[in-house]
């Protein structure tokens, strides 16, 4: 049975019987071998509602070779996941996040979702957790996108793909989707307008898109472009005000129909830990102030809007 749909489905084909398709990576050998090792769960029971956590028993070989191979995978940006006793302690706490988009109460139930810039997929697993249809995640990453087979080895879900490409470089002419997820990825954009306009090329009539985003203070009227970099992030494009935001999102075709208040980003929420050992968000903000970055813009505060296509109907 094709996955969402025949078009869609042809782009799968090539991950098949081939897990990287045709990618080039020097470390694609080492993946290759590290999925191959998991260890196979009997008798599991898989939770994804109140996280992303399996359990089963096993051996304590095979919990010292789970962990041992998957942080081979580092580094895990987003999580946490629990295997058993193994829990990989990523460097996003994202099931806060996910608590705030809880509370919007938008209904996922057999919903068809397209996840961009998904990273390893753990809100894709969340979505299941919510009785989604399929969730499709894009992923250029391939640490990100190997990151995610591993998981769903254990996880073992045929409504959850993903396709190592960009949206960008994705085309199929009709729309399939009736929730659409973009969630840290309009900063980054060189144009958040066509950003916007892509995501509603792939929504059905009547579906909705969910941006997560970065907003900064009203003093910067529509957007702050940063000279250099922003919370140390040397790809950040544009941070919109709310105004501007919501200006961006009216002149690209789209409405809000939902919107939270910011929540500012907090060295408890995304931090350095064993699974992510790199600079994080304390290198991002000064010390003793974490409301301000260490370029001296004001700190990163992140919100959800809702939105859907102008004069359509929820």
């Amino acid at each position: 049975m094709d996955f969402i749909s025949p078009v869609w489905q042809k782009l799968l084909d090539p991950y098949t019987n081939k897990i990287f398709g045709d990618k080039k990576d020097k470390r694609i050998k080492l993946w290759q071998k590290i999925l191959s090792e998991l260890p196979d769960l009997k008798d599991k029971t898989v939770d994804l509602k109140s996280g992303v956590k399996i359990n089963s028993n096993w051996e304590s070989k095979d919990l010292t070779q789970t962990e041992d191979l998957l942080l081979k995978l580092l580094p895990w940006r987003k999580g946490p996941f629990s295997i058993n006793e193994v829990f990989i302690d990523s460097e996003w706490k994202s099931n806060l996040k996910w608590d705030r988009f809880l509370k919007i109460n938008l209904d996922l139930a057999n919903k068809t979702i397209l996840d961009v810039g998904s990273g390893n997929g753990y809100y894709g697993f969340r979505m299941l957790g919510l009785g989604a249809k399929e969730v499709l995640c894009l992923e250029p990453n391939l640490n990100h996108f190997v990151q995610f087979k591993a998981i769903n080895h254990f996880v073992g879900s045929k409504k959850i793909r993903m396709l190592p490409e960009r949206l960008e470089s994705i085309q199929v002419d009709a729309s399939y989707f009736e929730i659409i997820f973009s969630m840290g990825l309009l900063y980054h954009q060189r144009d958040p307008g066509q950003h916007l306009r892509l995501l509603a090329s792939h929504l059905k009539e009547g579906g909705n898109i969910i941006i997560e985003t970065i907003v900064t203070s009203k003093d910067y009227e529509d957007s702050l472009v940063p000279k250099k970099r922003y919370a140390n992030m040397p790809n950040v494009r544009f941070v919109h005000t709310e105004k501007g935001l919501e200006r961006l999102i009216l002149d690209n075709g789209l409405e809000i129909v939902y919107s939270t208040d910011p929540v500012m980003t907090s060295i408890f929420e995304q931090r350095t830990t064993d699974w992510m050992p790199f600079k994080s968000f304390e290198s991002a903000v000064l010390k003793g102030n974490p409301e301000i970055t260490v370029e001296g813009y004001a700190a990163p505060s992140r919100k959800f809007v809702v939105l859907k296509i102008q004069n359509s109907r929820l």
